[in-house]
């Protein structure tokens, strides 16, 4: 094809602005290239043309191919905290992207009727183990749901190049287990950490990392609350909130085998395993506080930060009824660690300019883990 002139070029693109409404940017007459065209569709120079189409004496037909759209709005981002429905667009977002390995569901309802919302990333090897991450199961830790956003976002851009012992597994990951809660604190309460349920005729709220059955009630008043009043309230009975039965079901309903169990809090820089409703060390102690040094280690090397390392009871206090307890022992989950986020200094209102350094540390540390997981 000969090449075509700079007037005859200037012309022409005029030309296809009028007709076809595409802009000059869009159009490459040099190169005779690939063209952007006002919805989205890509374009190059072919055959066959939509009827109705005017094409410029001269030119080539267009021929639409089956390339994705461009999204021209990126909501997500790890500079700021962001809201429920920006969080739910975002992975329904990378399903529609990545369909393939992106598989978004429903896994319960909140007690106000909210979607708990599960992305799972997988290639569908039957021979793969799986992984549970979730976060805000307390609601007003935010950097929470910014880590495990994060860490999904990475794993579903870059599957396709990254390492074995990441592709090898099928990744559960609920970003927001408390929404009402979650929501609440964008709304009304910063500092709440329940979630939204009513008893005796108020909105109370229970915690739901005090809900789970696995030393559910023990220690009395040590390690949860019977009163409605306390941030500790365990609840009526063991699994009485569906937030926990959604996690409780998705995963003893699952056919695939757990191997790892990490649940994201904040914020005492802390890596913790079960026991935490009692004293003594639980069966796999050795090999849970090794697997902990192993991400410790990994977040030192990456930030500088130091997490600690043991078992709940020994790191912070009697907690019972928690998911970790719960997935270590009754849905035998040998690796289920508590992760507490930054920061002790800033509590439960992480900066916004620490968000993205707290999810490199933390995605260094679950990678870490997942090779020492294949290893052992």
């Amino acid at each position: 094809m000969n090449t075509i002139s700079t007037t005859s070029a200037t012309k022409l693109s005029n030309v296809l602005r009028k007709t076809n409404g595409i802009s000059e940017h869009d159009v490459d007459l040099e190169s005779n290239s690939t063209i952007w065209t006002e919805n989205g569709t890509q374009t190059k120079f072919g055959k066959k043309t939509k009827p109705g189409t005017v094409i410029p004496r001269g030119l080539k037909q267009i021929v639409p191919t089956n390339k994705p759209k461009k999204r021209k709005v990126k909501l997500m981002n790890w500079k700021k905290y962001h809201r429920l429905n920006v969080i739910y667009a975002f992975i329904d977002e990378l399903e529609r992207d990545y369909p393939a390995i992106c598989t978004v569901s429903v896994i319960g309802q909140s007690v106000e009727g909210r979607d708990i919302k599960m992305l799972k990333i997988s290639n569908s090897d039957a021979r793969n183990s799986a992984i549970w991450l979730d976060a805000s199961i307390h609601s007003r830790e935010w950097i929470s749901t910014a880590v495990v956003t994060y860490i999904a976002d990475y794993i579903a851009r870059n599957f396709h190049s990254l390492p074995t012992s990441i592709t090898n597994k099928d990744w559960h990951i609920v970003p927001i287990l408390n929404p009402d809660g979650y929501e609440y604190t964008h709304t009304h309460d910063r500092m709440w950490r329940k979630n939204r349920a009513k008893y005796d005729g108020e909105r109370v709220g229970v915690d739901l990392n005090r809900n789970f059955s696995c030393g559910w009630g023990n220690n009395g008043d040590e390690g949860s609350s019977e009163e409605p009043s306390s941030v500790f309230y365990r609840g009526p009975m063991p699994f009485s909130e569906p937030e926990a039965i959604a996690v409780r079901d998705t995963i003893l309903g699952s056919t695939v085998i757990f191997k790892a169990f990490l649940s994201f809090h904040s914020y005492y820089e802390l890596i913790i395993f079960p026991w935490g409703y009692k004293r003594e060390p639980c069966p796999d102690y050795l090999k849970l506080l090794e697997g902990g040094a192993v991400m410790a280690r990994a977040i030192f090397e990456s930030s500088g930060v130091t997490y600690k390392v043991g078992s709940t009871k020994d790191m912070t206090y009697y907690a019972c009824g928690t998911s970790t307890d719960w997935s270590y022992a009754i849905a035998k989950i040998p690796y289920s660690y508590m992760i507490e986020l930054r920061s002790k200094k800033y509590r439960f209102k992480l900066p916004k300019d620490q968000i993205m350094e707290t999810c490199k540390e933390i995605l260094s540390a679950v990678k870490s883990l997942m090779e020492f997981i294949d290893r052992n």
